[in-house]
């Protein structure tokens, strides 16, 4: 008896699965689910997470390079918070690197890789010659309390001039001794002029140095990758705004797919 009511149930399966309307009402459930799916993915979470992570890092050059200039002309120089906005600049560039590579292994729409080196290399030498420039600025900047004691003991006629000069330098200007003219320069002692000449050289050395990491490069490889992310969720938008019509036909369509299964098995 058993045998036969459970040949019935498996016959009476089978006949309903045989309908068109039961493929019908799977499909559509198969199609819920999948848009209940994307609908949870978190990209625009994501891409807003490294946008805000871009900007810190905007942020974080800037007050970096607020502190790099009163290194410069030695205005409340402090090497330990140099440092510190370096390692801060290098940390976020290492984190952002490392994340989209993670991003990219799982299958999530990321900036070229060519892109984020390029961002990332260019953060590296910006860090690199900052902290060699506020080392040697430093060394610098005690030579010049040196000469300025030894420029302290000449006649003012010869004093100011070459006061202004040094203080030219010390703004990070290239200057040269020989602007001063022949009279004042011959004017001044052999040891107090070789002095400043090696000064003014290293000043200008320094002077090519700022240059080379005082650019906007590392923010305009920043402001790339945020105008990516940003053009990402603005997709993401715009294909999750139609999601929940999707979902409203489909659920009508799964709804009225039911009622005639039911209808055509009473049948």
């Amino acid at each position: 008896m058993l045998e036969l009511k459970n040949k019935s149930i498996a016959d009476t399966f089978n006949a309903r699965i045989r309908s068109p309307w039961a493929w019908v009402v799977l499909a559509v459930a198969i199609g819920l689910t999948i848009l209940f799916y994307f609908s949870q993915k978190p990209q625009i979470i994501m891409y807003s997470r490294y946008i805000k992570t871009l900007s810190d890092y905007q942020l974080q050059e800037s007050y970096a390079m607020r502190g790099m200039e009163r290194v410069r002309i030695g205005f409340g120089i402090d090497t330990v918070f140099v440092q510190a906005q370096t390692m801060t600049l290098r940390e976020i560039a290492v984190s952002f690197t490392r994340e989209m590579d993670d991003i990219c292994r799982i299958g999530i729409k990321a900036p070229p890789r060519s892109a984020v080196e390029r961002f990332e290399r260019e953060v590296f030498a910006k860090v690199s010659s900052m902290r060699r420039y506020a080392a040697s600025r430093h060394a610098w900047l005690e030579r010049l309390q040196a000469v300025n004691q030894q420029v302290a003991s000449l006649p003012a006629s010869i004093q100011i001039p070459l006061r202004g000069t040094l203080d030219s330098a010390r703004a990070g200007y290239m200057v040269g001794i020989a602007g001063l003219g022949d009279s004042i320069v011959s004017a001044i002692p052999d040891s107090t002029k070789e002095a400043i000449f090696a000064l003014l050289q290293d000043n200008e050395e320094q002077t090519l140095a700022w240059s080379r990491f005082n650019s906007e490069l590392a923010i305009m490889y920043s402001e790339d990758l945020i105008q990516f992310f940003q053009s990402q969720n603005a997709e993401e938008m715009s294909l999750k705004s139609k999601i929940p019509m999707a979902f409203y036909f489909l659920t009508l369509v799964l709804m009225l797919s039911t009622f005639f299964f039911i209808f055509r098995s009473k049948q």
